[in-house]
């Protein structure tokens, strides 16, 4: 079960790091035609570092299979989507939502004894 969460957590993470990268969400004109740019575009590779790093904390988590890096990954998430709140962090706010349950189940519990 808990494999499962941390599976779709993983999911979750990566495909919100895809939106990121190919959606443009900056928006702009030029003279009198919009324009618009992904934030790869904008920002460079430096930004692939940042977007990842959720990526990266769940597929660790999802790897190792250890209540303890679960924590630590659930921590992690839940900071970056709190300090990067008004920025990328909300889009990765599902994810660390379900590492944390992923977290908090114990192995025995199904998911319907969740909600």
């Amino acid at each position: 079960m808990k494999t499962r969460l941390t599976g779709v957590s993983f999911g979750l993470a990566l495909a919100a790091a895809i939106f990121l990268l190919v959606w443009p969400t900056y928006s702009g004109s030029n003279g009198s035609q919009p324009t618009h740019a992904t934030l790869l575009q904008v920002n460079g590779p430096f930004v692939l570092i940042p977007v990842m790093l959720p990526v990266l904390t769940t597929l660790i988590a999802l790897l190792l299979r250890k209540q303890g890096v679960r924590i630590v990954a659930t921590i992690l998430i839940g900071g970056f989507a709190l300090i990067a709140g008004f920025t990328i962090g909300l889009f990765y706010l599902p994810a660390a939502i379900l590492l944390l349950l992923a977290s908090c189940v114990p192995d025995a519990a199904k998911l319907r004894d969740v909600f």
